[in-house]
């Protein structure tokens, strides 16, 4: 429940001192309850909640004056403005927005006889003017847009409203007549509704200009709106220009002739608006329209810059210091400043005119300059154009103090006053943001800057002032709040020479410990500044200060945090063992936790780069297993319930890492475990990115798989796989969804197979029912391609996994497996697809479809003629073809296997065989560890080929030219890829020196 708080106006007090005293609401509603003053105080700092509840209670608190009570939905929708003008968050502003419109609009309907209604209808209107202008901010979408366009029309809607209510009552009143003297409150009333009226006929004008500048071309996307606006204005001036509102549409209709391409029509609104009257409230629309004369004046062929400066000139001496900052005389100044520069460019004059023309433009733009706003870019282009480079600012002086304590006063008075700008700038921060605003920020930092120079100047000369009387407290605070002024000032080397003494000279305190925490942050700041080769000796300084505090100051958690950016600053050094030390000697505790996980994974990824980039794989284990153990303990000693999204990242990783050992179960029960586990929490992440989602169910999936293969009932799991490959795909979004999904698909469908492999029949006629349930609830459940796709792979895998050792064509239930995987195949949409093509052309290969396979591949292999693994499933099905010919064709075959075939529009083979993919694959062995295994797997089926050539054509030069390519890719590789591919080779060795009378001995 929301209550009324005390409340402490935002002084920052950074570095140490006391803050203004409270303005307590306890006691507070006697008599005379200023009630109106003290609600715009409460929005003036921010309070806008405690605000509303004030407001909320305002009713029944005493004292409060009735008419205040009746117009508190006005007060209320005053504060829901402010407050959305006020916040960061696009959903709060529209929240506190939609909340003013709903305020107004019940005021306007349930006290309709109010004196002030008319004001809460200009409100609501204005109110909608300031929504359209939030949402063109910044670099507004298309969306935004049309919203700031509709908003604008609705604003026009209720000025126009208030118009015809106006109108109504103004002819009432027009009946009566009114003795100012004797009745006051109804000749203000008169002039109020006359105000309002004259006011909302101006505004409801603006807001169609404003919305037909939406547009990218107003004139021609809205010029029926430009002319609605155009007539309205022209109305309003020639009936009621002797009012405001009457002459300030001069102006307005100047703009809007010069949007319609009227050059003419708007340089003699511009011109009738400089001649009205000179009266205060006409004054900014006087700029303006000096402004546009002289936009006008310079759109002349030629430019008729002399005219544009003889008709305005007078303005810039006119200005008053009130209106030194506002946006119209910027504009007017920006535009003069154009028309000097278009007569200091013309080269017909005299040297002495363009001159003092170049002055006169170069000083208008140096005052606008110093006013923050939209103009300071082209402001800044301009004067950088003349050659005119920003001028560094000069450090600020002060009067040498006159003792420490005047030193010590006056640095306390700069502190306090520096934090108020501080406060002032994180309301700014809460604003959205403008050019206009960053200037303003930028403005005030510089302000504060300047006031932390004459601090370090004070407390320099104040410390020197210092003898045996001075109080230690006293001179512990100057020096704590020098070193303030020196680190804010980014003088870091300063700081911590200062800090570091102030942490030694007042150990066990307060400002003892900020005056090292000081010193050693920005030693940290030094660190990134000095090469790595000469920062030792300031890495020994902020260990022996980072020892010093945590054992000075033990039970600070700041102090502690010294520990902490010791082990970051060895970690960003690449210093494993060194942070590994360090973490193993601090407490136990969710600190040392964090650390923990961090270095596994940054184990983990250094792991990643040696397998990957070095190709050291000994070093990537040892790498691993630290990974490991980091992990595992990081994730142990997390204390509490609150976990951060890190631990879970920490988590994701630790069970990849059991998966790699295939330890399935392990990597589930991290997956699944109750204080960190990321299944469940992944659910209650605000914004979880994609990747994560997709390695998390992509691992979860995995790790399922391999439960299941372990399990004597895998069916048991069949409800999550299903779950879980639904979560994976809708965790892929975005045009390369399908892409990762597949990706992750593949790699799923290889680690089934090879699991398979290895299973015990029994185990794998168990394993194969399940699947094949799961497959057929998927299949069922969904029409996602990617997954269809991995309902036929895993199909075919199944099915490869039923065929016996060296079986090249299925039989059985493989045969049945690889006729379902086909078929899933053909029902996917893109039949051109990659990856379809491929499993489809594999699949009918094991099917002995072999005629089908080729020509599936012949079709993919013309477009994508690179693709490794297609060529490779090409050759591998005209080898397994020839193995069910009569030997005369078999032969024919056998060659097409080696040699290639099918030839393309070049004359040369689509499907290139054996031949051409050990030549290709040879270039890049060295590249990486797959075209080395290619290479011996392809060189190996050259001489497999050439020696079943030779036996069914019987041809012993085949056979011989077989064992010359064995012996020749022993010579040049003595370990032929590895122990298992040397074997085959041993044995096709042998098995061809027999068939050639030859004695068996194989590889040398």
């Amino acid at each position: 429940m929301k209550r009324l708080i005390a409340l402490t106006l935002p002084i920052v007090m950074a570095a140490g001192g006391s803050g203004g005293g409270p303005l307590a609401l306890s006691t507070v509603y006697a008599n005379g309850e200023p009630a109106e003053a003290f609600v715009k105080q409460l929005r003036n700092v921010g309070y806008f909640d405690t605000a509303i509840v004030y407001l909320d209670r305002a009713k029944s608190i005493e004292g409060i004056d009735e008419s205040f009570v009746r117009a508190i939905p006005l007060e209320k929708a005053q504060t829901y403005i402010e407050q959305a003008l006020n916040t960061r968050s696009s959903d709060s502003r529209d929240e506190a927005f939609a909340d003013a419109e709903r305020t107004l609009q019940g005021f306007i309907e349930s006290q309709s006889s109010h004196p002030r209604v008319s004001e809460a209808r200009l409100q609501l209107g204005k109110l909608q003017m300031i929504r359209a202008a939030q949402l063109l901010a910044g670099t507004p979408s298309d969306d935004k847009v049309k919203q700031a366009r509709t908003s604008y029309l609705e604003a026009a809607k209720t000025f126009d409203a208030i118009v015809a209510d106006l109108r109504e009552k103004l002819k009432e009143i027009r009946g009566q007549k009114i003795d100012a003297d004797s009745d006051p409150d109804a000749a203000a009333r008169r002039d109020q509704y006359r105000f309002e009226f004259l006011q909302s006929q101006l505004n409801a004008a603006d807001a169609l200009k404003l919305a037909a500048k939406t547009f990218d071309n107003p004139a021609e996307k809205d010029k029926q709106g430009l002319e609605d606006a155009r007539d309205r204005l022209a109305e309003l001036n020639k009936i009621y220009f002797k009012y405001p509102p009457g002459a300030i549409a001069l102006v307005h209709l100047g703009e809007i002739h010069e949007l319609l391409g009227d050059q003419g029509a708007a340089l003699d609104h511009y011109l009738r608006m400089l001649e009205e009257p000179e009266v205060d409230v006409l004054r900014d629309a006087k700029f303006l329209a000096a402004a546009g004369v002289v936009r006008m004046k310079l759109a002349s062929d030629p430019p008729k810059y002399q005219e544009a400066i003889d008709r305005t000139e007078a303005f810039a001496n006119q200005i008053r210091p009130n209106e030194e900052s506002t946006a119209s005389v910027q504009e007017y100044r920006v535009a003069l400043a154009k028309a000097y520069l278009a007569k200091a460019a013309d080269d017909s004059l005299k040297k002495g005119e363009i001159g003092r023309a170049k002055s006169a433009g170069r000083d208008l733009l140096k005052a606008a300059k110093k006013i923050p706003g939209k103009h300071a870019e082209e402001v800044d282009a301009m004067l950088e154009e003349m050659g005119i480079e920003p001028t560094k600012a000069e450090l600020p002086t002060a009067e040498p103090p006159k003792s420490f304590n005047d030193a010590l006063e006056t640095a306390t008075t700069i502190l306090e006053q520096a934090g108020e700008i501080e406060s002032t700038i994180a309301l700014l921060e809460s604003q959205p943001k403008s050019d206009e605003l960053e200037k303003q920020k930028a403005d005030l930092n510089k302000q504060i800057e300047q006031a932390y120079q004459i601090g370090i100047q004070v407390l320099r000369g104040g410390l020197g002032m210092i003898n045996s009387e001075t109080d230690i407290e006293s001179l512990n605070q100057a020096r704590q709040i020098l070193a303030y002024f020196l680190y804010q000032s980014k003088r870091h080397r300063e700081t911590v020479v200062v800090g570091s003494f102030l942490a030694k000279s007042a150990p066990g305190t307060d400002v003892g410990l900020k005056g090292g925490l000081m010193a050693l942050t920005s030693m940290q700041f030094l660190l990134g500044e000095v090469p790595e080769d000469e920062n030792d000796g300031l890495l020994r300084q902020l260990e022996s200060l980072g020892k010093y505090l945590a054992k000075t100051w033990p039970d600070d958690p700041n102090a502690a945090a010294a520990q902490g950016l010791q082990i970051r600053l060895l970690l960003s050094k690449d210093d494993f063992d060194g942070a590994q030390k360090l973490i193993d000697e601090m407490g136990a505790g969710n600190e040392r936790a964090e650390f923990k996980r961090l270095l596994g994974q940054l184990f983990w990824n250094q792991s990643i780069v040696a397998r990957t980039e070095e190709n050291d794989p000994e070093k990537s284990t040892a790498l691993v297993t630290r990974a490991k153990k980091n992990l595992q303990e990081g994730l142990g000693e997390i204390e509490g319930n609150l976990v951060e999204f890190e631990a879970l990242q920490a988590a994701l990783v630790l069970a990849k890492i059991y998966l790699i050992d295939d330890e399935h179960r392990q990597a589930l029960g991290v997956l699944d475990h109750e204080t960190y586990g990321p299944i469940e929490r992944a659910t209650k992440l605000e914004d979880p990115s994609e990747s994560f989602l997709g390695e998390l169910y992509g691992s979860e999936l995995k790790a399922l798989v391999g439960v299941m293969l372990a399990s004597n009932d895998p069916g048991q799991y069949l409800d999550r796989m299903t779950s879980t490959m639904e979560k994976l795909r809708k965790a892929y979004e975005g045009p390369e969804a399908q892409t990762k999904l597949t990706q992750t698909y593949m790699r799923l469908a290889t680690d089934l197979k090879e699991q398979l492999d290895t299973a015990t029949p029994a185990k794998k006629q168990k394993l194969t029912t399940a699947f094949l349930e799961m497959l057929k609830r998927v299949r069922d459940a969904t029409e996602d391609q990617a997954t269809l796709r991995w309902v036929g792979q895993t199909l075919m895998s199944l099915g490869e996994s039923a065929m016996a050792p060296g079986q090249t064509k299925a039989s059985g239930q493989a045969a049945e497996l690889m006729t379902q995987a086909i078929a899933t195949f053909k029902t996917l949409d893109d039949q051109s697809n990659v990856t379809t093509a491929y499993l489809t052309a594999k699949a009918q290969r094991l099917s002995g479809e072999y005629k089908d396979a080729l020509d599936t591949l012949q079709a993919l292999l013309e477009k994508q003629p690179m693709m490794l693994e297609a060529q490779i499933e090409g050759a591998q099905a005209y080898e397994s073809w020839a193995a069910t010919l009569k030997p005369n064709t078999a032969y024919k075959a056998y060659r097409l296997a080696l040699e290639g075939a099918r030839k393309g529009k070049d004359g040369k083979n689509v499907i290139w065989g054996w031949a051409e993919i050990s030549s290709k694959t040879s270039k890049n062995i060295r590249r990486s560890e797959n075209f080395k295994e290619k290479f011996f797997q392809a060189r190996y089926h050259v001489a497999l080929c050439l020696y079943l050539m030779g036996k069914s054509g019987k041809r012993e030069t085949d056979t011989k030219k077989a064992i010359k390519i064995i012996r020749e890719a022993a010579t040049l590789f003595p370990d032929l890829g590895g122990p298992e591919s040397r074997g085959n080779y041993d044995a096709l060795m042998k098995e061809a020196q027999r068939s050639v009378g030859e004695q068996p001995t194989g590889l040398p």
